[in-house]
């Protein structure tokens, strides 16, 4: 069977069936038999179009080097729920000198409202699945983890996965509770002797209570305890402002952290398992590298490798790697967050375990620099889970 040509001008065409896909390896992967996979992306939470945008890059990089892939959203049922879900998985090979090597998916648009958000939740099971998508997820090898918020980052869609049996990628549900939360991440990295800013946690019911005990001088970040994007993040300098700051970080159900502000350059560090990539710089115009300078093409840029010194490169890469192993993450995927400071000191901000994974996300990019296309990291992360599981790579369960 000859493989049909990809188009990449942003459509999935000539998509082939399972019985046409399967029967052998693509010269490019570096599995020695093709998989089902499922990309669980989208939920209901305000970070649903990042998430959306991470599994579009995933499944399409993972369709390209000849897996059968099922591209999950979350929070949409099947419009026809009694199909053979075998239909759900799909390929789209190209030849193996065509096969993009940076991800390719949409552009991420605003966070989506919050109330349409809450209808959506009201309808999934255990608020991470539509309902008619479970049996999708149970007939895939490994399940890609990419939807964010509470529901992949906290635990909750992996706790749903265990229960079923299904076997997944990334950090298991206990860690990913401990990294979700922001204050509690910063007390395991601080008990392990690497620095990070002074905060104070403000309960989202008791915000004047907490605020009265704020023993911080100005100027702070205030965002969610739990959260990523930069979504309801402030800088704040003037304390009559906190109260509305940490409302707005509140604003999905969070406690809000107050985080003494920490002048100085971003920092961002890939790690896999035992391998910790390449450093990334973010850079924009302002204090902090805001959601629209993350996704918005021309608002913001990244610098990779960083312009460290060999020795700076050195001690932030062993950094990262004392933070994911103190995190107990594991041989799964995390993204750490430092600020150098203008004295020459690192600060640890936070980790995140699921990392967006979109054409600007430093994830990728930190992992490119050091030689490793991104079918080649997608393919990585899916072998770790299934011998984390204990499943054969080469022969898939069936």
């Amino acid at each position: 069977m000859q493989p049909r040509a990809h188009h990449h001008d942003g459509q999935d065409e000539d998509l082939l069936t399972v019985d046409e896909a399967m029967p052998r390896p693509h010269p490019s992967s570096t599995l020695g038999a093709p998989l089902r996979i499922a990309v669980l992306m989208g939920g209901g939470n305000t970070e649903r179009f990042g998430s959306l945008s991470t599994g579009t890059a995933i499944a399409r990089a993972l369709r390209w080097v000849g897996h059968a892939v099922a591209a999950v959203d979350s929070a949409q049922a099947p419009p026809i729920t009694d199909r053979d879900v075998s239909h759900a998985f799909t390929t789209a090979e190209v030849e193996e000198d065509d096969v993009p090597e940076s991800p390719v998916s949409p552009t991420v648009g605003a966070p989506p409202d919050l109330e349409m958000l809450a209808q959506v939740r009201a309808q999934q099971e255990e608020g991470v699945l539509a309902k008619g998508l479970l049996p999708i997820l149970q007939a895939a090898d490994v399940v890609f983890v990419t939807t964010f918020g509470d529901e992949g980052e906290m635990g909750n869609t992996q706790r749903f996965l265990d229960k079923h049996g299904i076997v997944y990628t990334g950090p298991t549900a206990d860690i990913c509770e401990l990294t979700f939360d922001k204050a509690r991440s910063k007390e395991v990295v601080a008990a392990h002797g690497i620095d990070t800013p002074a905060w104070h946690v403000v309960r989202r019911d008791h915000i004047e209570e907490d605020l009265a005990a704020l023993d911080m001088s100005a100027p702070w970040i205030v965002k969610p305890c739990g959260g990523g994007s930069t979504i309801g993040l402030s800088k704040v300098t003037d304390a009559a402002e906190l109260p509305a700051a940490c409302r707005l970080a509140v604003a999905e159900g969070q406690d809000a952290i107050i985080e003494e502000f920490v002048p100085g350059r971003d920092l961002t560090i890939a790690a896999l398992g035992e391998r910790v990539f390449a450093v990334v710089e973010p850079i924009s115009d302002g204090d902090i590298f805001t959601y629209e300078a993350k996704y918005t093409p021309g608002e913001g840029r990244k610098e990779c490798p960083a312009d460290l010194t060999p020795e700076q490169t050195a001690q932030v890469r062993h950094l990262t790697s004392q933070t994911h192993h103190a995190l107990g993450i594991g041989d799964a995927t995390s993204r750490a967050d430092f600020r150098l400071t203008e004295d020459g000191h690192f600060t640890f901000l936070e980790t995140n375990p699921l990392p967006g994974m979109t054409p600007r996300s430093s994830f990728p990019l930190s992992a490119a620099a050091e030689g490793v296309t991104f079918p080649e990291l997608c393919e990585d992360i899916v072998v770790r889970a299934l011998r984390r599981a204990g499943r054969s790579v080469m022969e898939p369960h069936g």
